[in-house]
């Protein structure tokens, strides 16, 4: 009996020990041996096949740039100017290099009429005796109002007609309140039509007041920051009707502009001079003898100044030389009682005896140096 028992027991646990054996097999069998390292060699390819973070950017600006909606600023004019008025007491006439030429001058730019230390500019061509240019040898400016517009003219040499290149800068400076100091600048370039248009048309401000430096009109730098805002541009500002220009249709060789007095002071009193370049004009180096260097600075044309409304003061640094009119000296010797005329510029010859009957005859005789009548001692 018990070497039964003992049989059943070894057989039992043979089982057994036979069972856990195929288990194990089973097991290693099912756990792939490579799938470690293949999970590394897929994870590898991912990150070698992404794009770096600084060309997502790119890409996604470029994005942004190809689905962005342009919207185009469009303007619309209410008030357009009309015919241009003028006055014949405002203004300016300026040095002509090229009536200069014809009559056969030696040298091209005239001393009496360029003058860098007074920032009193005629320089219409590329150097001292260098190329010449019509179209920005300024010879006379004007200015005129009809109320409802201010309206500007610069005349060029004849020969500027049909030769006003793009890159031709044509302006004035406006100064408001006297102080030799421009507190605008008008300005236009690119300028192609005879219609009133607003293309190329620029209004800047000098807030800081510093235009021209420590003296106005002396180059005795450093600059400030000229005219450093910008109100209008080509229509657009807070009113898109401010400033206008155009070739005047009646003469191509003249350049008009107008713009609206509100601009001005209330009384229209202003000073105003002309500018002309064959290059751009940077508003913020104005003026230009503080900023430029006078032996490299050609291709400008300016203007002395005038005084819109008012009457020439030397107080304005460069203002165009005036005369100031000699009064009609009156006649120092009045007539006396005697005389035969009430009118002191006419000497009439009277009786003097008769005009003192009491006295005795041959007691008085006319004179006619005094216009009078003289007693005989």
């Amino acid at each position: 009996m018990k070497h039964k028992l003992l049989s059943l027991t070894i057989f039992v646990l043979f089982l057994f020990l036979m069972g856990c054996s195929n288990l194990t097999a089973k097991t290693e069998t099912f756990l792939p041996t490579d799938l470690p390292a293949k999970a590394e060699t897929e994870a590898l390819e991912i990150v070698t096949e992404t794009p770096e973070p600084t060309e997502l950017i790119t890409e996604a600006a470029n994005s942004e740039e190809t689905t962005a909606i342009v919207t185009e600023v469009v303007i619309v004019h209410e008030n357009i100017p009309g015919i241009s008025k003028y006055s014949s007491s405002e203004r300016i006439d300026d040095c002509s290099t090229g009536e200069r030429l014809a009559l056969g001058a030696t040298t091209l730019i005239g001393k009496a009429c360029d003058d860098w230390k007074k920032a009193k500019l005629e320089r219409p061509a590329d150097a001292p005796n260098g190329t010449y240019y019509p179209a920005i040898d300024i010879v006379r400016a004007e200015m005129g109002t009809n109320q409802l517009w201010m309206f500007a003219k610069i005349n060029l040499y004849k020969d500027a007609v049909g030769q006003l290149p793009p890159e031709l800068s044509l302006g004035f400076e406006i100064d408001t309140d006297l102080d030799s100091r421009g507190d605008y600048l008008i300005l236009v370039s690119g300028l192609s039509t005879t219609e009133w248009s607003t293309d190329g048309v620029q209004v800047w401000w000098d807030q800081t007041k510093d235009v021209g430096g420590e003296k106005p009109h002396v180059p005795d730098g450093p600059v400030g920051d000229g005219y450093e805002t910008l109100v209008f541009d080509a229509g657009q500002g807070l009113d898109a009707d401010l400033a206008w220009a155009r070739i005047n249709p009646e003469n191509g060789a003249s350049v008009e502009f107008a713009f609206k007095p509100t601009l001005l002071p209330e009384n229209q009193v202003f000073v105003w001079w002309a500018w002309a370049a064959l290059k751009e004009i940077s508003p913020v180096d104005m003026e230009l003898v503080d900023s430029q260097i006078d032996t490299e600075s050609w291709m400008l044309d300016n203007t002395c100044s005038k005084i819109f409304n008012g009457k020439p003061n030397k107080m304005i640094v460069n203002i165009c030389e005036f005369v100031i009119p000699t009064p009609t000296p009156l006649p120092t010797n009045a007539p006396s009682s005697s005389s035969g005329s009430s009118n002191p510029s006419v000497c009439v010859p009277i009786d003097c005896q008769a005009a003192h009957p009491g006295d005795p005859p041959g007691s008085w005789e006319w004179n006619s140096a005094t216009c009078s009548c003289s007693a005989i001692n």
